[in-house]
């Protein structure tokens, strides 16, 4: 509970503090986001050359510092400044506490990504410099991944010394919360109510199933696995379209992964609503910290960065003035240090796509489409018809099923541009991206039959964010009858949210994701290492050199310490196309098995000493995969945790070489 206090605590004085930032850019609600950002980005500023503790400290201080002028001169504004807040910062609390809720019936930092995000968040924590260090590869930065959002994370778990199992949940509720606060303020504040609906909803496939279960108890069909329980399952709602993950922000907010496409929903969120405050005030203020926001977005994810540059540069171009296109530098001169450390070997470069999506799988996955496709559909009736009618024999021919129905969308929302209307900017874009995902995708590792996988995934949610903005504006301006339609139409989309929290089972009461290591006797001896100094650490390296999405590795993800090697198949992918990748994952993984399974401490020297061991952990994997003559020769080291169940030896030559 205490951690839950400092952790809202420090989130209200974040708030506070940016009260006059937020007003500058006439968006005073949202001054806890904006915070985060700022304060992340001087923390990561002296992170680069501080210990990250001493630097999320130092930047805390130099904010306060920063901030403290302006609040003085606006001292008399403050109170209505905190009352055009307040019904925000109630929302944001408000789902905080739900959502913690919600994880206390499954805490756990296991399945999905939630281990290799952890270690990311455990490294930076322990990182002097950034990179940070990677706790997966002793002697290595993270410097081949994308990493602010764990920062932001790390910077409030360290502010209010949150443990690390704790941290990460409150991390999750953290974007969650904002998330939902931002949506539900700005449909408020702009009569666009069905706003938060439409960004929280689920896709169509709980439907369909649920349909399809329903005809074959009738006897019309039979789908081999096909059963009710699957609509609420989370694998199954976003494996749509084959291939591919077609994740929508419910389910990824739900699924609690505290990854990169995670942490930047709520800066996506963020960002849209901006750039209508800019369209409706023309504040070339805005512009400004947009184009910071926008290169902060790279740091956090990426995948965004194509979109919502286009995004901006449009927007400008049509809605404002072109002398605000000369603050799109601060997309990148405030991020150098970042972009040129950052070594993204996984990225091969374009490939032309061999397999498109069917359009039934389509319109499961992202049925947001349907309400800006029937509108835009209805307002240009004639238009509609013939270029839809001109392109099917063309998309017959090369297979492109979607092309009938995007072109049109595409070209005619374009044409609405020029009347500056903002919801068509957002359909005009989400368009583009379905059409450009048809044609390109990124050359990654992943083999040929899941070539689209990533790049599906990734731009599908930014599509989504945008066409929930599209549609409730649009929702917001027709009739009562039409309304009804899309009021079943929605009933429909909520049937997973629903679904899957009405199915939650097995109340734990607890939001510390490392609880669970208990039934493996190592929660005590992890949470000892957490607080040892920094080394590397001997663990049990996995069966095979590319391991990942098991409990191996979890020394290093729960501690921060580096390991020999863990989770080989991340650092596979990650580093893929670096030449030296895989024999030195094959090497460090033989060496890892060696010093475990020798008979004798002599034979292992050379090894201790080539990755600069500092700790052996002998614990549940290790006892399980080694003999017991074999780790009794670390008896000559000296133990510094024993507690039966654990045991954890500090490397000290010395002994070793009295012993031979």
């Amino acid at each position: 509970m205490l951690s839950v206090i400092l952790w809202l605590g420090v989130l209200g004085l974040l708030s506070f503090l940016t009260l006059p930032l937020a007003s500058k850019l006439r968006l005073i609600y949202a001054s806890k986001i904006f915070g985060l950002v700022v304060l992340s980005y001087i923390v990561w500023i002296f992170a680069n050359f501080l210990n990250f503790k001493t630097a999320s400290l130092v930047g805390f201080l130099t904010y306060t510092a920063i901030c403290v002028y302006p609040l003085a001169r606006c001292k008399d504004e403050i109170k209505d400044m905190l009352k055009d807040s307040a019904r925000f910062e109630i929302i944001f609390a408000v789902s905080f506490l739900i959502y913690l809720l919600y994880t206390a019936f499954n805490p756990d930092i296991f399945g999905g990504e939630k281990m290799m995000d952890v270690s990311v968040l455990s490294g930076i924590l322990r990182s002097r410099g950034m990179p940070p260090i990677d706790v997966n590869l002793a002697g290595f930065r993270f410097n081949c991944y994308y990493y602010m959002g764990y920062l932001i994370v790390a910077t409030l778990t360290s502010l209010t010394q949150t443990s690390i199992g704790v941290a990460y949940n409150l991390g999750v509720a953290t974007f969650f919360a904002s998330v939902l606060a931002l949506s539900v303020e700005f449909a408020i504040r702009n009569r666009v109510k069905f706003l938060p609906i439409l960004l929280l909803a689920g896709n169509l496939a709980s439907f369909v199933i649920l349909v399809g279960c329903g005809l074959q108890m009738l006897g019309l069909i039979h789908v081999e696995g096909l059963k009710p329980e699957r609509a609420f399952d989370f694998w199954t709602v976003t494996r749509v379209i084959p291939g591919t993950i077609n994740e929508f922000p419910f389910a990824t907010l739900t699924f609690r992964d505290l990854h990169p496409h995670l942490m930047d929903i709520p800066f996506q969120v963020l960002f849209i609503i901006l750039l209508f405050e800019y369209v409706k005030l023309r504040d070339r203020r805005i512009p400004i910290f947009l184009s910071f926001l926008l290169g902060f977005m790279f740091t956090v994810n990426s995948w965004e960065f194509p979109t919502y540059l286009t995004l901006l540069t449009l927007t400008i171009l049509i809605f404002g003035s072109f002398r605000d296109l000369f603050a799109l530098p601060l997309a990148v001169f405030p991020y150098i240090p970042y972009i040129v450390k950052l070594h993204p070997y996984a990225v091969k470069g374009i490939g032309v796509v061999t397999e498109r999506t069917m359009l039934p799988n389509f319109v499961v996955a992202q049925p947001l489409i349907l309400i800006p496709l029937c509108w835009i559909a209805w307002k240009n009736k004639k238009k509609f018809l013939a270029i839809s009618l001109t392109l099917i024999p063309i998309a017959v021919i090369s297979n492109f099923q979607l092309l009938p129905l995007l072109i049109p969308l595409a070209v005619l929302s374009g044409v609405s541009l020029l009347k500056r209307d903002f919801k068509s900017i957002l359909i005009f874009i989400s368009a583009l991206i379905f059409l450009l995902v048809e044609l390109f995708y990124v050359n990654d590792p992943y083999p040929e039959k899941w070539e689209r996988l990533n790049t599906v995934f990734k731009t599908y949610i930014q599509a989504w964010i945008m066409l929930s903005f599209a549609s409730a504006f649009i929702v917001s301006k027709i009739n009562r009858r039409a309304l009804k339609i899309v009021a079943l139409f929605v009933a429909i989309l909520w049937i997973y949210p629903v679904g899957y929290i009405a199915t939650l089972h097995g109340f734990k009461g607890s939001i510390d994701g490392m609880t669970y290591t208990k039934k493996f006797g190592e929660y005590d001896a992890l949470r000892y290492l957490q607080k040892c100094p920094n080394g590397v650490v001997l663990e049990f390296p996995g069966k095979s050199p590319f391991e990942s999405y098991t409990y191996t590795g979890r020394v290093s993800a729960f501690t921060g310490l580096q390991s020999v090697i863990a989770r080989g198949g991340h650092e596979l992918f990650w580093r893929y196309y670096n030449e030296s990748t895989i024999p030195m994952l094959y090497e460090r993984w033989r060496d890892a098995n060696e010093m475990y399974s020798a008979s004798d401490i002599g034979e292992i020297i050379p090894l201790l000493k080539k990755y600069n061991v500092k700790y052996i952990y002998i614990g549940y994997l290790e006892k399980k995969h080694y003999s017991e003559e074999a780790l009794r020769k670390f008896e000559v080291f000296k133990k510094i945790y024993d507690d039966s169940k654990v045991e954890i030896y500090e490397v000290t030559f010395l002994t070793a070489k009295a012993h031979n």
